[in-house]
């Protein structure tokens, strides 16, 4: 086999080889053991399957520039953060070698291996973030260049207490920050009312999309603004000048267990200085001078989205 040469060195045993048009190494499997300094700490790309949660070898990935991209390790390291060492099995830079992205667990779900078996390797973090120090089991941690974080993802069985610009509550799914540290979404777990430009609004998500912490339905401007939300809670009376009134509520969509069952689809709102969407449709969209509003109680009379059918 050609050895091929990168920036950490000789490389002799390697399977999959891809490469960018430069001639650069694009991505490639480790079938040798190579130790790789980083700026957090030396790593170890995997390069052999050694339990049952982690069947496969995958590759490692590169940079045009010949830095490393994305690396699966073959056994958790201490990476070093802003927030302290975090052992870490798969792990992803910015092009310049500066930390992006960390996984504390990397295994493989399937038939065999699946989420039930991942969340019990999981081991609590304690993280003392810009709201708050909290105590959770975390599928990943995303990281501005500057080594602020960026976002928490929690595995789906996990509720925290964060503080919020609109006071502490509890979360789920995840939290994201602004580069300054303070708050630009979260996940309530619960319904939890909130002061908007149009009044008090019950913002919950009875069913998320993703489960990536990036992007929560609750969302602030860095000046602690509600400028997002979902609600299965409230309905929006609008009224506009020439006395015409239109009526948002959540609505309803079959369930994907059952012909039988209805369930909610929350209510989306937007905030601008000067305007409020519903929905995420700019066929929906109201300058708020000219109208008024009224929220009212939403009588939910359907069941919460669930996906284990029987």
């Amino acid at each position: 086999m050609e050895a091929l040469k990168t920036k950490y060195g000789v490389v002799t045993d390697y399977l999959n080889l891809e490469k960018y048009a430069s001639g650069n190494p694009a991505s490639l499997i480790f079938t040798e053991r190579i130790e790789i300094k980083t700026p957090v700490g030396t790593i170890i790309p995997q390069y052999s399957v050694d339990d049952h949660g982690r069947r496969i070898l995958r590759p490692i990935t590169f940079y045009d520039n010949g830095n490393i991209k994305k690396a699966p390790l073959q056994e958790a390291a201490d990476i070093e953060t802003s927030y302290g060492k975090i052992s870490t099995e798969l792990i992803i830079f910015y092009d310049d070698e500066v930390l992006k992205k960390i996984f504390p667990l990397n295994g493989k779900l399937s038939g065999y291996w699946g989420e039930k078996d991942e969340y019990a390797l999981a081991k609590n973090l304690e993280l003392k973030l810009p709201c708050g120090t909290i105590k959770a089991k975390i599928i990943n941690l995303v990281f501005y260049k500057n080594g602020n974080i960026r976002s928490i993802t929690l595995w789906p069985q996990e509720t925290v207490e964060a503080k919020t610009p609109l006071g502490t509550m509890p979360i789920r799914v995840g939290i994201s920050f602004y580069e300054d540290g303070s708050v630009k979404s979260v996940e309530p777990a619960e319904p939890y009312t909130v002061e908007t430009k149009i009044g008090p609004i019950s913002a919950y998500d009875n069913d998320p999309e993703g489960i990536m912490g990036d992007i929560n339905s609750l969302q602030f401007s860095n000046q602690g603004e509600v400028t997002a939300l979902s609600t299965t809670q409230n309905a929006i009376i609008l009224r506009n000048e020439a006395g015409g009134e239109v009526k948002y509520t959540p609505s309803k969509k079959e369930s994907l267990c059952s012909e039988n069952v209805v369930v909610t689809v929350p209510l989306q709102i937007e905030f601008t200085s000067e305007t409020i969407r519903f929905n995420h449709s700019t066929s929906e969209e109201y300058n708020l001078s000219e109208c008024s509003f009224e929220v009212i109680d939403y009588e939910k009379k359907t069941a919460n989205p669930f996906y284990i059918c029987n």
